[in-house]
């Protein structure tokens, strides 16, 4: 029988990057994915700055810039009325905004990084069931024989094998309203470097887009367009009830390349962690499309459990694994909460001249959200202003009066902790820090400037920062009355 550290079932962007970091830090991985080929479908394709900073990492930014289109707002109109902006430039990192990348051609890359480091992928291979022992778990497939593994991570969709064996249940709810998604050639090309939400009386659809000169028509099914699961609905159809949103040919088609609608949940797993099993990307959590929060939330998945893998491998302890699953589900919880827009919709829909500074104001602290830059509502001050406390996450760049500050180096690796000091701390207090068994070693030592950004600050006192393999703060380091850190 074979025997991995890990194996991921799943081979989506969640269950790539996961193989791919875990590769790079030495693991012996086994991706099994069930589809026997890659789809060619767009499906997700906004990227977060996070994610462009993890591709950085990856080396593979230049693929993605060549391939890609960057986004910089989102622009909500109604028929006949009110315009809104929420801005995704202004945040506090060395890629500012988002970037617009097909689904295939993302996999197409991670896909290629996790081989180059070693990484086994196997398609036609479906997960059947695991059994668990205090060393290990044993995995039995359809397409191959049983496989020994350290560590199972369950990366298999919305409709999860993994998860289901476990008996771990989805908690929340599924909208009534179906959703659809139309890939075509638009009869004119506006608003190439936003994503243009489209409101109408009875109705709502985004249309975003892609690279090829096409768009992604999707959102909310309209009134009178009745949608049965698994039923074709030809794009002539939805055209003429995207019609009545009243947007003329701002939404019309050139041509209809492929058409598709589907049910949307909005649900976080009860547990991620069972053992030597975690569950990660759409097997954890699933929400709204809206601007592909679910696709950066598993990759976010994914960098946060791979370096707690690479740590109970170390030290042979699988209770390493359990600080990820209050802190994933926790913020699954609140995407889940900041992607669900009707409330928004209704309010925008009935926009005057008295509430509109309201409205605004909240897509403003919308688009922070979106961005996944700043997790961890506790950080956030009183004064509006994001403090680098214990689970924040560390820029790579602060924003201060118009410029980009460097702060964390961007090129760190995702499998090794940060010794971030501050500038002013003198030579004698540069006193060794013990990570500890919960990170991986410290690797990568910096000095930085004290954050003074427009948004960014750090504790008062603060001498520096211990930042995880995820950017994220692990420790708040100051002086004490001894003279020592």
């Amino acid at each position: 029988m074979e025997n991995y550290d890990v194996v991921v079932v799943g081979g989506g962007p969640t269950g790539l990057v996961t193989a791919g970091l875990l590769a790079r830090a030495g693991a012996r991985v086994l991706v099994a994915e069930r589809r026997p080929h890659r789809g060619d479908r767009p499906k997700a394709v906004v990227l977060h700055a996070p994610t462009l900073e993890l591709l950085d990492a990856l080396g593979l930014l230049d693929d993605v810039v060549a391939r890609s289109i960057p986004l910089e707002r989102f622009a909500f109109r109604v028929s006949g009325g009110a315009e809104f902006t929420a801005e995704m430039t202004g945040m506090d990192s060395h890629l500012d905004g988002y970037r617009n990348l097909p689904q295939p051609v993302l996999e197409g890359l991670l896909e290629k990084y996790s081989l180059e480091y070693g990484a086994h992928i196997e398609r036609g291979v479906g997960y059947l069931s695991h059994e668990v022992t205090d060393s290990g778990a044993t995995v039995r497939f359809d397409g191959r024989d049983d496989v020994r593994c350290s560590y199972l991570v369950g990366a298999d969709g919305p409709r999860s094998a993994v998860r289901e064996s476990l008996g771990v249940a989805m908690t929340g709810r599924s909208l009534t309203t179906s959703y659809l998604l139309v890939e075509g050639v638009p009869q004119e090309l506006v608003g190439r470097d936003e994503v243009g939400v489209h409101v109408g009386e009875h109705g709502m659809v985004t249309m975003m887009p892609i690279p090829g000169d096409q768009v992604l028509v999707a959102g909310p099914a309209v009134a009178g367009l009745a949608l049965e699961r698994g039923a074709e609905v030809p794009w002539s159809t939805i055209a003429e009830a995207v019609e009545t949103l009243g947007f003329g040919s701002r939404l019309r088609l050139a041509e209809a390349v492929r058409t598709s609608h589907y049910s949307v949940d909005l649900r976080v797993a009860d547990r991620l962690v069972s053992g030597r099993v975690a569950l990660a990307g759409d097997a954890a959590h699933l929400n709204t499309p809206a601007g592909g929060q679910g696709l950066n939330l598993g990759i976010g998945d994914a960098v946060a459990l791979s370096w707690r893998i690479l740590a109970a491998l170390k030290n042979d302890d699988p209770d390493l694994l359990l600080g990820y699953d209050p802190e994933r589900r926790e913020f699954a919880a609140k995407v889940g909460r900041t992607t669900f827009l009707a409330p928004l919709i209704e309010r925008i829909r009935s926009v005057d001249e008295h509430s509109r500074p309201a409205v605004q104001r909240e897509l403003d602290e919308l688009a922070l959200c979106w961005s996944q830059l700043y997790p961890g509502e506790e950080n956030w001050r009183a004064d509006g202003r994001y403090e680098l406390g214990v689970g924040a996450r560390v820029p790579t760049r602060i924003r201060a009066d118009g410029r980009l500050l460097p702060f964390l180096d961007p090129h760190d690796r995702a499998d090794a902790s940060t010794l971030l000091w501050f500038d002013g701390t003198p030579p004698e207090d540069l006193v060794a820090i013990e990570s500890g068994a919960a990170l991986p070693p410290v690797r990568e030592v910096r000095r930085a400037a004290v954050p003074a950004g427009d948004r960014v600050t750090v504790p008062e006192g603060a001498r520096g920062l211990l930042v995880r393999p995820d950017r994220r703060v692990a420790r708040v380091l100051r002086k004490p009355a001894s003279g020592r850190l």
